[in-house]
């Protein structure tokens, strides 16, 4: 069984080396980037392009926000994969943009895959390397996550500023406990498990998760105040709850459409609080409209770029061989 498989995969890998392989394969990848392209598009128009403009934002500062909060992500594995590699800002940033369009757009975890080919490609390391230093970096990103979104609602839970308690009714005695035995338990796994899934040393894996706690705990932030400058009235403790459901629902791996289940579980929420519906409606929707907007941009812009480089490059490579 087990040659019949490496059997079956050297096949595959011949006919990826042949012409017809690299045509189907550079069809498909057209074909992937135009379909996601369509899919943005499709989104947009199913929230409504009538409803969101009507219900547009006027503070600047709200679209500053948006801008860092977009960004936030791709910068934060710029500082993380250079601690490996001296990648180049400018350069890392089209997979690392392309990587965020892919995983919220397309599946989870499918931006690493590319990520993956690219630093193959592009970078010229190592396939067991570069999967290596995806996967542990991954990890220690889902990790930082789910220990900053566990403190965040065992405190958010125990100083009482969650509202979902008139929701739910649920306590905080109850709540909290649960949280920090959950939290407990991610820590536990991952100290016993570590060396059979995890490769880094102790001291980048120290680094990097601490930067995605800084991004998480930042972005928290971020959010919060991006909401608020646009409804100052609404108590803090219902944008706190709405951090929450947005915090849990990321983690949800293989989630379809998370942004949008997060709008509809608010707008739910809103109807057993003091807040406007549609108030929040607008502001949650055009968030995800300019997500839209802005990933479609970029990631026709960079797409088209590395087409263009791609035809350089061969174009260059054939003028080489003809001279010699």
């Amino acid at each position: 069984m087990t040659y019949q498989f490496k059997r079956a995969a050297d096949r595959l890998i011949s006919f990826g080396k042949s012409k017809p392989g690299q045509l189907l394969i550079r069809f498909g990848k057209y074909l992937i980037q135009g379909g996601i392209v369509v899919i943005l598009i499709y989104q947009i128009t199913v929230i409504g392009w009538r409803e969101v403009l009507s219900e547009l934002p006027v503070v600047p500062l709200f679209y500053l926000i948006f801008l860092l909060i977009y960004f936030a992500l791709p910068v934060t594995e710029y500082l993380t994969y250079s601690i490996r590699w001296p990648i180049g800002f400018w350069r890392s940033q089209e997979i690392f943009l392309k990587k965020r369009v892919y995983n919220k757009v397309v599946l989870g975890y499918s931006g690493e895959v590319q990520l993956f080919f690219w630093l193959q490609n592009r970078m010229r390391i190592e396939k067991k390397e570069a999967y290596e230093v995806v996967r542990d970096n991954n990890i220690l990103s889902t990790l930082a996550s789910t220990v900053i979104a566990l403190l965040l609602l065992a405190g958010f839970a125990g100083t009482g500023r969650l509202s979902v308690y008139q929701w739910i009714e649920y306590e905080a005695v109850v709540l909290v406990p649960v949280v920090l035995v959950a939290l407990v338990i991610c820590v536990y796994l991952f100290r016993r498990y570590r060396h059979h899934i995890f490769t880094m040393n102790r001291r980048h894996a120290l680094l990097i998760f601490s930067l995605h706690s800084g991004r998480m705990l930042i972005l928290t932030g971020l959010q919060v105040a991006q909401w608020y400058v646009v409804m100052p009235w609404v108590s803090p403790d219902i944008w706190f709850t709405l951090i929450v459901f947005q915090i849990i629902l990321s983690r949800i791996p293989f989630l379809p459409n998370k942004d949008l289940v997060f709008i509809g579980t608010s707008l739910e929420f809103a109807r057993h609080v003091d807040i406007s519906t549609a108030g929040l409606a607008g502001v949650l929707l055009i968030n995800q409209v300019l997500d839209k907007l802005l990933n479609i941009v970029i990631f026709t812009f960079l797409s088209v770029r590395e087409h263009r480089e791609d035809a350089n490059r061969k174009t260059q490579l054939h003028d080489d061989e003809a001279h010699q």
